[in-house]
């Protein structure tokens, strides 16, 4: 590993070792089929500590007492393709032994009998939806499927689908697949319910493919990966890693202190909270460049705040807030506001010319002040000078909350 663990990483480290150690054994030698998690606060390091499992498994460890797994294979799932580029980028900057030929993005024009042990490979639900080219032709029953003397025709004379390099890797005698949910409480909300989606496809199977047999969940909010894990048949459950918080916070990784600042009263604050952001935002500017100047060395921190907005935003609403914004810091660079929308594109709001930018850009992007974002920074974002945050959406689920307010910790 390029980092040093902390106590409380080192220690989790081992204990999700131990939980695959039983659960490879379980699997090749009883057909059982495990799953746990591990829950640790946002910013505690949970792709570090990632890192240093994969490096056990792929290459062995005397300091975790760990023989390597020669024919493992870890699969990588989020619902975000972003989210999965920067847990890459992370992993590769963690360790000293993963390199980028082990860390493989599954792009549209895979197609492998078999996974290849040793590497990680990084899928997204959009790559295994109904209508990506991945899967098309796994399932003979679907509607449009050609077929030649019964047979499916897949498209693009590929030999396998992803399904089917899935199911050929799981039935290897000699490989051992293994699921990582990133951001494991998405995808299963409907799952509690009794509804089927593509994660949980992945882990309870489907049709002919069988689920994978050892899943671990990563998340700052597990409570809904471990009910649904709890719910599904002919998987055990095995005890979950914890990370204390405090311990987190102890360590120096967290904020000691997080403002919230909500009216009590009913009316339209958007004026005065913005202003007061704004005016956070810039006082907090002028503190890390003092403490550069005084400090000598190092990169002075630019400060980033977060204007999160509705779905379908008005354009003379977001224009009104961006001129509050200038209007309180007049030294603010017109070219310092960027978006993350889904639409992926150049927005204008009331004159101000908003560019896109990749969420895991941002962090490393000090040009870019205020970011306007809907839902892409609400889980798995990972962007430490984002210290300032207003927010015009309306919000009850406690996991999505959470999730959001991570983002500042």
């Amino acid at each position: 590993m390029k980092f040093t663990l902390k106590d409380y990483q080192d220690d989790a480290v081992a204990q999700v070792l131990d939980r695959f150690k039983k659960a490879r054994k379980r699997w090749h030698e009883d057909g059982e089929k495990n799953a746990f998690s591990l829950t640790a606060t946002t910013g505690a390091g949970k792709t570090v500590m990632a890192a240093a499992v994969f490096e056990a498994l792929f290459f062995g460890s005397d300091d975790y007492d760990f023989e390597r797994d020669p024919g493992a294979v870890v699969i990588w799932f989020s619902d975000d393709p972003s989210l999965n580029e920067q847990s890459r980028w992370r992993l590769q900057e963690a360790s000293d032994k993963l390199t980028t030929s082990d860390l493989v993005t599954v792009e549209n024009t895979f197609s492998r009998e078999l996974f290849e042990p040793g590497k990680v490979y990084f899928l997204n639900t959009q790559k295994l939806s109904k209508n990506s080219i991945l899967v098309r032709g796994a399932d003979p029953s679907d509607q449009g499927i050609l077929t030649i003397d019964g047979m499916p025709l897949i498209p693009d004379g590929r030999s396998h689908t992803i399904w089917d390099t899935i199911r050929n890797t799981i039935k290897h005698p000699d490989l051992t697949l293994y699921l990582v949910l990133d951001e494991a409480h998405r995808g299963m909300r409907d799952t509690v319910k009794g509804t089927q989606t593509i994660v949980t496809r992945l882990i309870n199977g489907e049709s002919v493919v069988p689920g994978i047999p050892i899943v671990w969940g990563v998340s700052a909010t597990v409570q809904r990966f471990n009910d649904a894990v709890q719910s599904m048949k002919d998987r055990t459950a095995l005890p979950n890693v914890v990370v204390d918080a405090k311990q987190v916070q102890d360590s120096g990784l967290l904020k000691d202190t997080i403002t919230l600042d909500v009216p009590e009263d009913s009316g339209d604050f958007t004026t005065v909270l913005l202003r007061r952001g704004t005016q956070k935002l810039k006082e907090l500017s002028e503190a890390w460049s003092t403490y550069s100047d005084e400090q000598g060395e190092g990169t002075n921190v630019k400060p980033l705040m977060v204007l999160q907005v509705p779905n379908s935003p008005s354009n003379d609403d977001v224009g009104t807030w961006l001129k509050t914004i200038f209007d309180t810091w007049t030294d603010l660079p017109r070219d310092s506001v960027y978006n993350v929308f889904g639409e992926h594109r150049e927005e204008n709001f009331g004159g101000f010319v908003v560019p896109y930018i990749e969420p895991q850009r941002v962090q490393e992007a000090t040009h870019v002040r205020v970011l306007l974002a809907k839902d892409a920074i609400s889980t798995g974002w990972d962007c430490p000078r984002a210290e300032v945050m207003v927010s015009f959406r309306v919000a009850s689920d406690q996991t999505h909350i959470t999730q959001l307010l991570g983002r500042m910790v």
